[in-house]
């Protein structure tokens, strides 16, 4: 074999190319002056392309066909971008210098490359989005909170024993007519506060599993915020009220693939209605996000991003309570709707590795149905204090958008691919454990844990409240 032969054999595309070198689909790579006299190769070796030799009198000609990531076994999201190179690559016949680096890779390194390359980091936007404004949804009805869902009007009356004795919701005047063995038409009667007061703070973490096959890793959400509203009872039995929130979301993929987070602010507002032991509820509100990335691709490319989002969404329900010895019992049903936004953006290269990706702008929504049971239990624990225990058994369905973006290298325009994040659980169990403690003065305490639960995500979410009514 000749020197020339030996040369051919290795060629630079067979390795990491050196900074600044690109690929181009065709190449000179060997010059005779004096002609090549009928001389040809056996071929030639490249690692992801498909490669060959063709000739004119003086030179040998290098043909590149792009074919990253054939037989690699690559999941569908590192296939996903393997086949935007190769069609860019085939189409217009070169590939920018930064590339040349992803095609001298083999095996685990290549598809671990491909995976940083993605950005799938920017799905887990909505998973944030949708935990963060389905609280403050559930806030703004929240029955623990007193006076708004489907046990007990006034729950944030005062309670002094005083000569007076002021009045009780119906629950607790029974429990004290039980404790102090007086008849229940000489304990404290109703009364009908018209406003109140309350301010939260609640958060909640959601695990939700990847999907190999897909190539969608783990991914992390917080999120946590403030709320404060302002209630108003028409009658007895309807109440209508706004409220306001703060805060912020958290995600991260696992495997170091990135993550973001946002500063949140929303609005609400929200009605109950009761009719004897039925009542009807709903809230409706809107968010804007402030949200950010921040990743690092192949070969230590630092990406972030800046963009602002919005969500809105509404939720209805509506129960029927039946009073028993030990507990009272709510059977509910609940329909709840969110739709969440985000534009198109472009992710800033801090380091000018050339890996940047725009995202074309998404809507994404969830419609979540829910089916359930709740359970209230009051007790005079003091003279000037009662307690109501409470919980939730209820089953969900969620018709929910698959965190799914469709994005382009900046550097390749036109060149567009997919790229999908872990898929939200679609059923679920949910359960929810608290208490609310009514002082004297119509100061209500309030502490709850919510837990949803599903074959391949878990949420952890609690809730704090102080609420005053006169």
């Amino acid at each position: 074999m000749s020197p020339a032969r030996r040369r051919l054999r290795a060629p630079a595309c067979r390795r990491r190319s050196p900074p600044g070198s690109s690929l181009v689909k065709q190449s000179t790579i060997l010059h005779a002056n004096g002609g090549l006299g009928g001389t040809t190769f056996s071929g030639i070796s490249a690692p992801n392309f498909v490669a060959s030799l063709s000739y004119t009198p003086t030179d040998v000609v290098l043909n590149l066909t792009a074919a990253l990531g054939a037989g690699a076994g690559l999941n569908t999201n590192q296939q996903n971008v393997a086949n935007t190179l190769n069609t860019f690559f085939n189409d217009v016949g070169t590939l920018p210098a930064n590339f040349s680096g992803v095609f001298g890779l083999t095996g685990n390194k290549l598809g671990t490359a491909l995976s940083q390359l993605s950005g799938e980091a920017a799905t887990g936007a909505q998973q944030g989005a949708f935990q963060f404004m389905g609280q403050f949804l559930g806030l703004m009805l929240d029955p623990f909170a007193g006076g708004r869902g489907d046990a007990g009007y006034g729950a944030g009356s005062a309670l002094g024993f005083a000569p007076e004795r002021a009045a009780l919701p119906d629950d607790i005047a029974l429990a004290y007519a039980k404790a102090t063995k007086t008849p229940l038409d000489k304990a404290p009667q109703v009364s009908e506060p018209r406003w109140s007061v309350w301010g939260s703070g609640f958060g909640g973490y959601n695990k939700t599993s990847g999907d190999a096959s897909t190539g969608s890793n783990d991914l992390t959400a917080r999120a946590a915020g403030g709320a404060a509203g302002l209630d108003y009872h028409l009658t007895r039995d309807a109440v209508i009220g706004f409220a306001l929130a703060g805060g912020g979301t958290k995600w991260d993929l696992a495997q170091g693939l990135g993550g973001g987070k946002s500063d949140a602010f929303q609005g609400g507002v929200y009605a109950s209605v009761r009719s004897g032991p039925a009542y009807v509820a709903a809230s409706l509100a809107a968010a804007n996000h402030w949200m950010s990335t921040d990743r690092f691709a192949a070969f230590g490319d630092h990406l972030t991003a800046s963009f602002n989002a919005q969500s809105y969404g509404g939720r209805i329900e509506g129960g029927y309570r039946f009073a028993t010895p030990i507990a009272g019992v709510t059977p509910y049903a609940a329909l709840q709707a969110q739709s969440f936004r985000i534009p198109s953006y472009n992710e800033a290269d801090l380091s000018g590795g050339g890996f940047g990706i725009a995202y074309a702008a998404r809507s994404a929504t969830d419609t979540r149905s829910e089916l359930g049971a709740r359970f209230d239990r009051a007790m005079l624990v003091a003279p000037d204090a009662a307690l109501t225990l409470r919980g939730r058994l209820a089953w969900a369905h969620d018709w929910v958008s698959d965190p799914v973006l469709t994005a382009v290298f900046q550097t390749l325009p036109g060149a567009s691919f997919i790229v999908g994040g872990a898929t939200p659980a679609k059923d679920t169990a949910l359960v929810s454990a608290g208490a609310d403690l009514h002082l004297a003065g119509g100061i209500t305490l309030s502490a709850k844990f919510d837990g949803e639960f599903a074959g391949r995500a878990q949420t952890y979410a609690g809730t704090g409240t102080l609420r005053y009514s006169w």
